[in-house]
């Protein structure tokens, strides 16, 4: 009886990839989005090449709650450019140190994640995805996630040498005891491969209403983070001005409540008044 494909990846180029002493940076949908946009904002600077995606039937294309979590979900497809229909998928692209400025010494493979809607399926595409770094020759990986009971960039490791050379950067280790979700998944399994994770948490604050509502000053401070390890600089003033806009939007609709609570008291005062001279 044959097994059902459920992880599989598509290669866009199929020549042998040789890469040079490469790092793999990992960032997913989770609190507050912190990793996606760290994710988003490297993809968009830097121009790397797409090489490669990875599928899984476990990859629903709707969530009814925060994805990190294994929200009840819906399967189906996503709608690309120009109203194309694609899969969702964990997309893998290639920043080589030979058509970039910094970080000449290593290649950089950033990985844009995906969430599963269980557990099982966590399993099988962060095994799926750290065999494929064992096989491009990838022995260090940072992973990307936020928390909201330390102040600060903090981190943990698979092991204690990394979380010394953290803190050349300013980056203590966290006290949280434990990373959920596809990333911190990828380091700890990547750990059993022989493949070194740091997990870097930038701070950031809850939403109930919306976990996943982006938080960019997170992000911004997290980017630059995530510069400085790789040797990487990457134009921030797109997350600066999104970060400039939110600020605006918040202070608009703070101001907006004021003046209605203001005119619901003033209404109040009025109809109290009504019957008196």
């Amino acid at each position: 009886m044959s097994i059902t494909k459920r992880a599989w990846i598509n290669y866009r180029d199929t020549r042998k990839l040789k890469l040079k002493d490469p790092i793999a940076i990992v960032g997913a949908p989770g609190l507050r989005s912190v990793g996606k946009l760290v994710i988003d904002a490297l993809v968009e600077k830097s121009q790397p090449q797409l090489f490669a995606e990875l599928f899984s039937y476990g990859f629903p294309s709707v969530y009814y709650g925060p994805s990190y979590l294994c929200a009840p979900s819906h399967v189906g497809a996503q709608l690309a450019k120009d109203n194309v229909v694609e899969l969702p998928s964990v997309k893998l692209y290639i920043l080589n140190n030979k058509k970039q400025a910094q970080a000449q010494s290593r290649d950089i493979v950033i990985i844009s994640g995906y969430q599963a809607y269980d557990a099982l399926n966590h399993y099988m595409v962060a095994d799926k995805l750290t065999d494929l770094f064992v096989e491009l020759h990838i022995k260090e990986v940072i992973s990307l996630g936020a928390q909201v009971i330390e102040e600060g960039a903090r981190c943990c490791a698979t092991d204690v040498k990394l979380l010394e050379e953290m803190t050349k950067y300013g980056i203590e280790k966290t006290h949280v005891d434990r990373f959920i979700g596809f990333s911190g998944l990828v380091a700890a399994i990547g750990r059993e491969k022989g493949i070194k994770g740091i997990c870097l948490f930038a701070n950031t604050a809850q939403n109930p209403a919306e976990p996943e509502y982006p938080d960019f000053n997170a992000a911004k401070g997290l980017l630059e983070k995530v510069g400085e390890i790789v040797g990487l600089k990457v134009d921030i003033s797109d997350l600066e001005e999104r970060m400039r806009r939110e600020g605006e939007l918040i202070e608009g609709s703070i101001t907006r409540e004021s003046e209605e609570i203001g005119e619901q008291e003033r209404e109040g005062d009025r109809e109290d008044l009504i019957g008196y001279a």
